[in-house]
């Protein structure tokens, strides 16, 4: 096995790694002095500043800093009315795009993807959406907004339900001059480790509709009314603390340069390895600005994806999947419908994303493609 930092491969390249240059360090460890000597610990001007900066960012009415992304779905489930009836949830989702639906009551339905878009299948969509649908959860994977969100949109309406962005990937993503979190009547961020900005944990809930926004701050806090004071509703303790949230006002502050370059980056890769064989690349249209949370390429059928991983790793590039198809997972097997979902598994199986974070640079993006390149020759 080739040393991970011997003169072939160089150093080890991260998978991801999170976005603190040392003068947002500075900016927010003199901030957190400031807080901590206020003593005010929640509902603070901090939390107050991200969700105003965070609306404006992207172009909604509403946003509302919650603890998680799994809060912000539960609680528009909640609003939806989900207990006891149906969400249509991807095949290719995180897990907890099915557990905040189990944990409303609800049964989650698993609609296929179509492996072109990374989006819901419109076509399975339609045949499932029905009279016990209270909602759909919409995933952007990877940070990319699927062509036929249109069409999507147009089935959500047409069926009277709540849709659900789950755009935890795809801060500042945009399609056709929209921006992520303002396609459906909500919209959910995650502000976790791994993610484009984050808090250490926490998420956001972006909306243009006033009830959703109202309800959702009542829930975050036990379900007091902001008004009365009373607790009309069960809520939890699901408020993001001031802490966080001044860590969170950094990053929202930065996320212009912090998309910038990951297009940049996407690019650089687009760029080196779009003529090679054995795989394809995903290579959005004119109207299509992902954010890149992750760089997937998707392998042949006759590329061994454990292989490749082991090589890449011999030279010090960590890749993976973008997930396991969520019917795969122990826990959720009971959901498997045991066929018509073979679009979510095509999708995921034969991913693999190659490092990205927002600080890579052209030299490691090169030593990425160079492995790659190795790995693939010896494969062949």
């Amino acid at each position: 096995m080739t040393s991970e930092n011997s003169p072939d491969t160089g150093p080890k390249v991260p998978f991801t790694s999170p976005f603190f240059p040392p003068e947002m360090r500075r900016e927010i460890a003199e901030d957190i002095q400031s807080v901590l000597a206020c003593g005010r610990l929640m509902d603070g001007p901090f939390a107050k500043k991200i969700e105003a900066d965070f609306a404006h960012y992207s172009g909604t009415k509403h946003a509302v800093s919650l603890n998680s992304a799994t809060t912000g779905l539960q609680i528009a489930l909640r609003f939806a009315g989900a207990s006891g009836r149906e969400v249509l949830v991807p095949a290719a989702s995180f897990v907890t795009d099915v557990t905040a639906v189990l944990f409303e009551g609800a049964t989650p339905v698993l609609v296929d993807c179509d492996p072109a878009t990374l989006a819901l299948d419109p076509a399975d969509l339609a045949r499932k959406i029905g009279p016990e649908t209270a909602a759909i959860i919409w995933v952007h994977l990877t940070g990319y907004i699927g062509d036929k969100h249109q069409e999507i949109e147009r089935i959500a309406q047409k069926n009277g339900v709540l849709l659900i962005e789950d755009a935890s990937h795809a801060y500042g993503a945009e399609i056709d001059g929209r921006i992520s979190g303002s396609l459906g009547h909500v919209g959910i961020f995650s502000l976790y480790p791994t993610k484009l900005i984050t808090s250490g944990t926490g998420g956001l809930l972006t909306t243009d509709d006033p009830e959703i926004a109202k309800f959702a701050r009542k829930l975050r806090l036990f379900g007091k009314d902001e008004e009365t004071g009373e607790i009309t509703d069960l809520g939890n303790d699901w408020f993001l603390d001031e802490l966080r949230a001044c860590v969170a006002s950094h990053q929202v502050a930065a996320l212009d340069v912090i998309i910038n370059h990951r297009r940049s980056a996407a690019n650089r890769y687009l760029q080196r390895i779009g003529d090679l064989p054995g795989f394809r690349c995903l290579v959005p249209n004119s109207g299509n600005l992902p954010s890149w949370y992750q760089f997937p390429i998707f392998l042949d059928a006759d590329i061994d994806h454990n292989v490749l991983s082991k090589k890449m790793r011999e030279s010090g590039i960590p890749c993976k999947r973008i997930y396991r198809p969520v019917h795969h997972e122990t826990v959720f097997r009971p959901f498997d419908p045991g066929n018509g979902l073979e679009g979510a598994e095509q999708l995921l199986d034969r991913s693999f994303c190659l490092p990205m974070f927002t600080a890579i640079t052209d030299a490691q993006i090169d030593q990425v493609v160079n492995a790659l390149k190795r790995a693939l020759g010896d494969m062949a």
